[in-house]
């Protein structure tokens, strides 16, 4: 009978590591049928970088007007371009 033990403990080792990894994967699949979504976690990313760059692109370009109209980057009155003048 010993080596029926022995196996039933093996077993029921088994049974017991089986039942733990079982418990952890039903824990990671909540994580994610509760969480966001991979892709919609990606495209709200995506739509704070878009706004990100629509408000760099605004300030360059309002930066470029404001120094192209103003003279500040053609040398002041009187100086052509390349210093001449």
């Amino acid at each position: 009978m010993g080596k029926l033990e022995r196996e039933r403990d093996a077993v029921g080792g088994g049974v017991k590591t089986s039942e733990k990894k079982v418990a952890e994967r039903e824990g990671r699949l909540e994580e994610l049928r509760s969480g966001p979504l991979a892709k919609e976690a990606v495209e709200k990313e995506r739509g704070v970088l878009e706004e990100d760059v629509k408000k760099v692109f605004s300030n360059n370009c309002r930066n470029i007007r404001k120094n192209c109209f103003s003279g500040e980057n053609f040398g002041g009155e009187g100086e052509g371009v390349g210093g001449e003048g």
